[in-house]
């Protein structure tokens, strides 16, 4: 094969395997837990196989070697001779990690080094006698199963048998037609096994020589699908790079700003059939802008699979005994919040475990079960995701953190008095807050906290936090449902035009007379029974006038703000464009946008119009 081929193989390999290792972490878990499930065994032992069949394949011998040893300790559970404990689970988890780093190996050409011969030792099945002093390379193994080795033409030919698309002649050399699938069967897990059996010499004879004796004859499938058919189905789906799917939804984003355009042209021109024309292209844009959309949305199991692996090690590594559950994990989420997210909820899983679930001991003698409880659940609410992350543990006293507050000065005595129980929660975001008595290496309830706030709110999203004494604590996450277009509300400061993201908006009111007023040097308004700090945005952009009196209400990170602008226009979808290097890191502008009567709309950062302390920037905070 040439090199090119070779290139495109490994890649195929690499994205099947990673798909299939990225599941494991999550089953080999669960499978600590019910060693007894059969069909889960089954799932993970076909893992292990198949990602050593593609491993052979490449001829990365350490890969075949290591995924052989887990395969046999596994096949020795599914047949009931052994039951996999925390030390036979511990090994598996271990092998896992360096799969993971032997397939980062591949991706970047770099070689693989074998794997260690404790590591093995410890994969060896209980029942299988004794262990051999160092382990055998894997061409001693297959020596070993009686395999001979195979060319190219021979691992394609048995590829072709197994997916019934044989050229006449090529089979033949392989496999008799009479002891395999035809071209228009279906074989099932067994068969498949033992193709990739005899491809890898398990077996007892030749990986390149099909046994002759006839197979015993099978009823054909009732419903049997032509060729035609079975290519149809299997090109079902196809794999784009994400570069050309980037550039499909920017160019949906381009059209939506065209759309908007021509439908104030057409409204404000009154003709009749370029409005009826202008709300057809309204539909079609529409569509086309929710097809691209959903070509980037991915299952939040794919965000959640990593967790479990986390939840199972530091519960270990703490001594607590803590189930985790996932809810949810159907929901569809923007693909570029997959990796975003995983940072911020491993640091909520991480509190919710160090400091939110007490020791096994302690639980029970509140009377609750000695295994601890933490939910990881995602839903969608109309435009934004939900995920939370609740415990069932000893939750969060408002008092001790008022008093915490006070003692590391992040607040002083007025303010304290003043702290509702929900706002005395989220101190825990303040930078450096921490209510641990000693620091640990894991977390610290706050420890990081900041981090997640500024994560988050990058995103676009928010924070909520609630908590019972004696029956746990939730954090409650709210982000965008994509982050490629962006629906924004338009609002009017002074001669200048602003977008604010709308996932960040709660609600848009109007200032009565008497209803704001300065408090510790700082314009608040009383708004449902608690007062609403308010943002100047007249005195931030510049403008030349007093400040307006519609009150735009934002969630932004845990922080409730109300900004003040002199008029609201409306929503639209907007796509971002950069401002260009001259205007970067200006605090509070994340690009531009062209709105539908043609003008230019600055996009705010929200998460700028804050510090690091939760604090507004000074110009905001200018009454005048």
């Amino acid at each position: 094969m040439n090199a090119a081929f070779d290139s495109e193989l490994l890649q195929d390999f690499l994205v099947e395997a990673g798909e299939l290792v990225q599941r494991l972490g999550e089953q080999l878990v669960e499978l600590e837990s019910t060693p007894h499930d059969n069909e889960l065994l089954n799932a993970v032992f076909r893992a292990f196989h198949t990602v050593k069949g593609g491993a052979g394949f490449l001829a990365a011998e350490p890969m075949v070697l290591l995924c052989h040893h887990a395969e046999d300790l596994l096949n020795e559970a599914r047949s009931g001779n052994v039951v996999l404990g925390a030390a036979q689970m511990d090994a598996l988890l271990e092998a896992l990690d360096l799969l993971n780093g032997m397939m980062a190996a591949l991706d970047a050409g770099a070689p693989l080094a074998m794997p260690p011969a404790a590591l093995l030792q410890r994969l060896l099945p209980l029942a299988a006698g004794p262990a051999p002093a160092e382990p055998e390379p894997s061409h001693a193994i297959a020596a070993a199963d009686g395999a001979a080795g195979i060319d190219d033409h021979e691992f394609e030919a048995l590829l072709d048998t197994l997916y019934g698309t044989s050229a006449p002649g090529v089979a033949a050399a392989a496999a008799p037609a009479s002891a395999g699938p035809g071209p228009t069967a279906t074989i099932d897990d067994d068969e498949f096994e033992a193709l990739l059996d005899t491809l890898h010499g398990k077996g007892g004879q030749p990986a390149a020589v099909a046994s002759t004796a006839p197979a015993p004859a099978r009823a054909a499938p009732p419903a049997s699908p032509t060729p035609a058919h079975h290519a149809a189905s299997a090109e079902a789906t196809v794999r784009v790079d994400t570069a050309r799917l980037d550039a499909l939804v920017n160019r949906a984003g381009e059209l939506v700003l065209v759309r908007n355009r021509l439908l104030t042209l057409a409204g404000q021109s009154g003709e009749v059939a370029l409005v009826a024309a202008a709300s057809e292209l309204d539909r079609v844009a529409d569509e086309l802008q929710r097809a691209a959309l959903g070509m980037r949305m991915q299952p939040v199991s794919r965000l959640f699979q990593r967790f479990p692996r986390i939840v199972r090690d530091l519960a270990r590594q703490l001594g607590k005994d803590v189930e985790l559950v996932l809810e949810g994990e159907d929901t569809e989420l923007d693909r570029g919040l997959v990796e975003a997210l995983a940072d911020p909820l491993i640091h909520l899983l991480r509190n919710a475990l160090d400091h939110g679930v007490e020791m096994p001991d302690l639980r029970e003698r509140s009377g609750k079960p000695r295994k601890g409880r933490v939910c990881l659940s995602a839903s969608q609410r109309g435009e934004r995701i939900v995920i939370s992350v609740s415990d069932d543990g000893a939750g969060m006293d408002p008092q001790v953190l008022r008093r915490k507050a006070l003692e590391k000065g992040v607040i002083d005595e007025p303010q304290a008095a003043r702290l509702s129980e929900t706002e005395c929660y989220e101190l825990i975001f303040r930078p450096g807050f921490s209510t641990a008595a000693t620091v640990s290496d894991i977390s610290g309830r706050g420890v990081g906290m900041d981090v997640v706030k500024t994560r988050v709110a990058e995103l676009g999203g928010s924070l909520q936090v609630r908590s019972k004494r004696g029956h746990g604590s939730e954090l409650e996450l709210a982000v965008p449902l994509t982050l490629a277009i962006l629906r924004v509300l338009m609002v009017r400061v002074g001669e200048r035009m602003f977008a604010m993201p709308l996932s960040n908006i709660e609600e848009v009111f109007e200032l009565a007379d008497g209803q704001d007023r300065m408090l510790d040097g700082r314009l608040v308004a009383s708004h449902r029974g608690r007062a609403l700090p308010l943002a100047n945005l007249a005195g931030w952009a510049g403008a030349a006038t007093a400040a307006g009196r519609h009150v735009v209400v934002l969630r932004i990170g845990h922080l409730r703000l109300g900004c003040l602008a002199h008029e609201v226009l409306g929503r639209e979808d907007v796509i971002i464009k950069p401002l260009g290097p001259l205007f970067e890191g200006v605090p509070g502008i994340a690009g531009a946008t062209v709105t539908g009567d043609g003008r230019l709309a600055l996009v705010m950062d929200l998460a700028g119009l804050a510090d690091a302390h939760g604090q507004l920037l000074p110009a905001l905070q200018r009454v005048g």
